[in-house]
């Protein structure tokens, strides 16, 4: 996403801001060097990083066709450097230490091939090199919200250890748990709620889990395959990462407010984080926790046409609305017949709420929208898919208002675009195209 003349993105632990401006613009220059590595004189695509001693920002360039990189004086100012590098199946042959002063400084970048590829290896890395169907390796991303692939791949559980164990174990926990900071579902889902069906598909996951880890020898029987380093105009950027005080903060939505300072969701905490991403101070609000003993955490942060932020507190069962002049949370809980263990309110959008004066949501427990009207703070719901035939999944995950305040939602479990006509609150469904000519097409 662009905007104020960013690039957001997110990790856990860290904030993410790119500068969307290319590197070539930069016309002053604090440090600049060459990366080499064994048989490779010049290292195109190395992500080169410099972080000051003491501080909480490290920016990031990339080495060109002929492996110099540079940094510009506007992103580093005089100090002392830690550089390291991420290029996959390389290490950095030393630490390396760079005094930068008010003259422009240099420092050669020497690599050394890694003797432990596995774990510089990313999720998509990991799915790409284990055998297995599309629908197999599509099961993996069940697990890379909490945790790295490299976990799974590492570990000796066989069949059986998979399937009495550990996906019992994993599927009480909520979406928004971490190792450090795991989080228990109130709504379990027990074997005996969804029957031999839950039963035969963790049979399938324990199989295929135990044919790809490290259960019956002490190396993978296949190839780690990995993705190729950036090439050509995608050298042309800078990253800018801003360190978050806890390493259990969890950045999902990251928003640039009006006053220019970059705000984000927490995922797994009650917190509502802001960054200004000039000096990198960071400043947090707490969120009200609305129901105690159930997991913590927001995911959706979008703004009013006023600037105000508005999240959706997930199992928490709300909507919030934070005043960005008052630095104040205003909530409201989903109605008593919403308000169940499966709860779950993802998105709120209020982007078109001063049409009307009315903020849509969705509620993922239920396949339910809701709509709050902010003068009186009712909360009205609608449930498409109620009448859904046996066997049926249906999950509402975004919503998107139109200019008039209309919502239109996507079903992403049986790729339906439905509608929602704001006067009078009735739903028109579109079926994606099932085809794959059919997509390319829409």
């Amino acid at each position: 996403m662009r905007t104020h003349g960013y690039v957001l993105s997110i990790t856990t632990g860290l904030a993410i801001i790119l500068g969307c401006s290319p590197l070539q613009a930069q016309t002053l220059t604090a440090l600049s060097g060459k990366v080499s590595a064994p048989n490779e004189a010049a290292v195109e695509g190395v992500l080169v990083s410099a972080k000051k001693a003491g501080g909480t920002i490290t920016v990031t360039v990339v080495s060109d066709e002929s492996g110099n990189f540079s940094f510009p004086a506007a992103k580093v100012s005089p100090g002392q450097y830690n550089l390291s590098i991420r290029a996959i199946g390389y290490d950095l042959e030393s630490p390396k230490q760079v005094e930068v002063g008010n003259t422009p400084a240099s420092a050669d970048v020497k690599l050394t091939k890694t003797r432990n590829l596995a774990r510089q290896m990313s999720n998509g890395e990991w799915i790409m090199s284990v055998p297995g169907t599309p629908q197999q390796k599509m099961s993996l991303l069940n697990c890379v919200s909490c945790h790295t692939l490299e976990r799974v791949m590492r570990s000796s559980y066989d069949k059986d250890g998979f399937a009495t164990q550990i996906l019992p174990r994993m599927g009480g926990y909520a979406n928004q748990s971490i190792p450090l900071h795991p989080q228990r579902r109130v709504a379990t889902r027990l074997l005996e709620e969804r029957g031999d069906a839950l039963a035969q598909a963790r049979a399938r996951q324990a199989e295929f889990l135990s044919s790809i880890n490290l259960s019956e020898g002490a190396a993978w029987e296949y190839d780690l395959k990995t993705l190729p380093r950036p090439k050509g105009r995608a050298t042309k950027v800078i990253y800018t990462e801003y360190d978050l005080p806890r390493p259990t903060a969890e950045p999902h939505d990251v928003i640039v407010g009006a006053d220019g300072n970059a705000y984000y969701s927490n995922f797994g905490e009650q917190t509502l984080g802001m960054i200004d991403p000039k000096t990198g101070q960071h400043s947090e609000w707490q969120v009200p926790e609305l129901k105690k003993g159930w997991p913590t955490g927001m995911l959706g942060l979008r703004p009013d046409k006023d600037g105000n932020m508005w999240l959706g507190m997930m199992y928490q069962g709300a909507i919030a609305k934070f005043d960005l002049k008052e630095k104040k949370f205003t909530t409201w809980s989903m109605p008593p017949e919403m308000q169940k263990d499966q709860t779950q309110v993802n998105m709120v959008r209020a982007e078109q709420s001063h049409v009307d004066g009315k903020v849509w949501s969705q509620n993922n427990g239920f396949a339910a929208i809701h709509r709050l009207d902010t003068k009186t703070g009712h909360i009205e719901s609608l449930e498409p898919f109620k009448a859904a035939g046996v066997g049926e999944t249906h999950n509402i995950y975004d919503i998107i208002p139109d200019s008039k305040n209309n919502a239109y939602f996507t079903d992403i479990a049986a790729e339906y675009i439905g509608k929602v006509d704001k006067d009078t609150m009735k739903v028109t469904l579109f079926q994606m195209p099932k085809s794959r000519q059919g997509r390319a097409a829409a």
